[in-house]
């Protein structure tokens, strides 16, 4: 058996653990609802899940319980379990959170890694510009990757952990609300404007930004809700 060797200063490479069983069953029924594949107010079965992934119930049961504490599912009692559904209200309600945990984040993240953020983004930013232009699901994965990573470069622990309670909301939505090419186009301009704004030392400029940014997916459900109400009352 190998002893590390005290007068070589190489630190050791800490080995990877793997996930468990019940941690890969939770993130497959997560991208699950951010996809879409299993929709909004969709009752899910324990029994088909499990069928579907290979696995036993239980798995899926505490899988279920986990994302309920991330308010991904809801439990009722007597009658199931139902994928997470949203009023305008309530999607206000998340969107003000974001704002508050986002732009928090990038003050901290300026103040202490200005160089490291912007170098961050603009890595992110350019691989969505790059043709190939990045598919739907490619530019979901890079979208999140900008949010997630200028909450990450703030290195502040407890605002991490609680972004990471909203963050599959996050990317639910964004997920159901940023589809279209144009709506790309138009997520992908907001992400090169902040980064360009940070870059011209117009700091105060960027946060502003970036507040309004993440408000896009409120005002886009508005303006859907608004137009099916309007049809729905010239069919009457």
């Amino acid at each position: 058996m190998m002893t590390p060797n005290p007068a070589d200063p190489t630190p050791l490479e800490r080995l990877a653990r793997p996930r468990s069983l019940a941690e890969l069953v939770i993130h497959e029924i997560r991208e699950l609802i951010v996809s879409g594949r299993l929709g909004p107010g969709e009752q899910l079965s324990e029994s088909v899940l499990a069928e579907q992934l290979g696995v036993s119930r239980t798995p899926v049961r505490e899988a279920f319980m986990r994302l309920e504490t991330e308010h991904l599912v809801e439990v009722r009692p007597q009658r199931g379990t139902f994928v997470f559904q949203y009023n305008e209200a309530e999607l206000r309600d998340i969107c003000e959170l974001r704002e508050v945990l986002e732009t928090g984040a990038m003050r901290i993240a300026i103040s202490r890694n200005r160089e490291v953020l912007v170098e961050q983004l603009e890595r992110v930013v350019s691989r969505s510009e790059t043709p190939p232009l990045p598919d739907l699901a490619e530019y979901q994965a890079l979208d999140n990757s900008f949010h997630e990573g200028l909450v990450k470069a703030s290195e502040n622990k407890e605002l991490i952990e609680a972004y990471a309670r909203i963050s599959g909301r996050v990317r639910t939505i964004r997920y159901r609300l940023t589809r279209t090419p144009q709506q790309i186009a138009d997520s992908r301009l907001g992400h090169r404007e902040i980064v360009e704004t940070l870059k011209a030392g117009r700091d105060s400029d960027a946060v502003s930004r970036l507040g309004l940014h993440v408000y896009n997916p409120y005002e886009m459900f508005r303006r859907e809700s608004e137009v099916k109400k309007a049809t729905k009352e010239g069919q009457a």
